[in-house]
C-alpha cells in the first residue's frame, strides 16, 4: 500500500521528518492489576480492524499486583510483526519505571505520559505528550475504586487520536472485549472518548507515526499461543 510523505516538524525543531504509516512499535508500561490488559487488547484489536498486521506481547517480570509490566504492540504493513528492539511510542503509566523507560528510547521516539510525572524534563530529543489522567477519569467514573481500572482506557483514546485510529473501530473492539458486560463497556467507552477528545483539543501532533486503513488482515483472527496450541 502506497504511503504519502508529508513534512512534520520535530519537537526539537531540528529539521523535518517524514510520515511513517502502518509501521511502528508501541510499548505500554503499567503495573500488574491495573486493568491494562483490557486496554491493550482494545488498542491492539483496533489496529487489526483497520486492516494492519499486528501482534501483541506481554512482559511480566512478576505476577504480583503493583509490580511493573510492559506490553508491546508491533504493527507493520508488510506483516513483519515480531518484536523489535526500538520503541517508537512509549505510553508511560508506571511512575517507578517511567524515567528508565524514557531514557532507553532512541532519539525521535514519542512519549505519552501522566502529567504529574514531568517526563518532558528528562530529554530534549523526544516528542512528549502530557495527559492529566486523573482529571479526565474523575468525571467519567464517579466510583473512586474503579478509577485505576478505567484510567488506562484514557490512553487508548489519546493514542487513537494521535495515531489516526478510527473511533468506530475502537468502540467495536471495546464492545467485543466487554461483550457480556454492557455497563462496563459503556463506562470504559466514556473513558476512551474522554482521552480522544482531550487529545483532539489539547495536543498537537508532532511525531511521524500514523495508522491508516488497509486490507492486510482479511480472513485473519487474533489468537494467543495457548489458544492456538489448544486448537491444534
Amino acid at each position: 500500500m502506497a504511503t504519502t510523505d508529508v513534512a512534520l516538524h520535530e519537537a526539537s525543531g531540528q529539521g523535518e521528518q517524514k510520515r511513517v504509516v502502518n509501521n511502528m512499535s508501541i510499548q505500554v508500561a503499567t503495573v500488574n492489576g491495573s486493568g491494562s490488559q483490557s486496554s491493550n487488547s482494545v488498542l491492539l484489536r483496533s489496529i487489526f480492524q483497520m486492516g494492519v498486521p499486528v501482534s501483541g506481547k506481554n512482559l511480566f517480570p512478576s505476577n504480583i499486583a503493583g509490580l511493573p509490566t510492559w506490553y508491546t504492540i508491533r504493527a507493520n504493513k508488510d506483516g513483519y510483526i515480531a518484536r523489535k528492539k526500538e520503541i517508537d511510542l512509549l505510553i508511560a503509566m508506571n511512575a517507578e519505571t517511567a524515567q528508565e523507560d524514557v531514557m532507553s528510547l532512541a532519539p525521535g521516539a514519542a512519549v505519552l505520559y501522566d502529567e504529574p510525572l514531568g517526563l518532558n524534563k528528562l530529554r530534549n530529543d523526544l516528542v512528549f505528550y502530557s495527559v492529566p489522567y486523573d482529571k479526565l477519569v474523575a468525571p467519567v467514573c464517579p466510583e473512586a475504586k474503579l478509577r485505576k481500572l478505567v484510567k488506562n482506557m484514557i490512553y487508548v483514546g489519546v493514542a487513537a487520536n494521535l495515531l489516526g485510529i478510527d473511533m468506530a473501530e475502537v468502540e467495536k473492539a471495546l464492545r467485543k472485549q466487554f461483550a457480556k458486560k454492557a455497563k462496563a463497556a459503556n463506562l470504559n467507552l466514556a473513558a476512551v472518548r474522554a482521552g480522544f477528545d482531550y487529545a483532539a483539543g489539547s495536543l498537537t501532533k508532532q511525531d511521524p507515526y500514523f495508522v491508516q486503513r488497509m486490507d492486510k488482515t482479511q480472513g485473519m483472527i487474533i489468537i494467543d499461543g495457548n489458544s492456538a496450541a489448544a486448537l491444534g
